[in-house]
């Protein structure tokens, strides 16, 4: 599911994400050490992202993982780039096993 659309800046980037308890200005700046990307949502920090390359596709791609007080848990996403440039903000959930 698509939560967002960004646009790569001079530093990182930036864009916006929808969800059913979230709406605002997301930016991915990049840090010196540890991850590789601060998230912040309309100005707090929400969360990180490294950089990956897929295994099987070889695409570049950030993982992100969000976390918020406002959320029950952390939320794990990619920051993936489309086919005309443009890149979207992907979220899926975990598979859950069935007992």
């Amino acid at each position: 599911m698509i939560i967002g659309t960004f646009t790569k800046t001079k530093k990182g980037y930036t864009g916006e994400i929808v969800t059913l308890t979230h709406r605002g200005k997301v930016e991915f700046e990049p840090l010196a050490r540890g991850a590789d990307f601060q998230v912040t949502l309309d100005g707090a920090e929400v969360g990180a992202a490294w950089k990956k390359t897929g295994r099987e596709s070889g695409k570049s791609y950030l993982s992100v993982k969000l976390d918020s007080p406002f959320l029950p848990a952390p939320v794990n996403c990619a920051l993936t780039t489309r086919e005309d440039g443009s890149h979207i903000l992907v979220w899926s959930r975990e598979d859950r096993k069935q007992d």
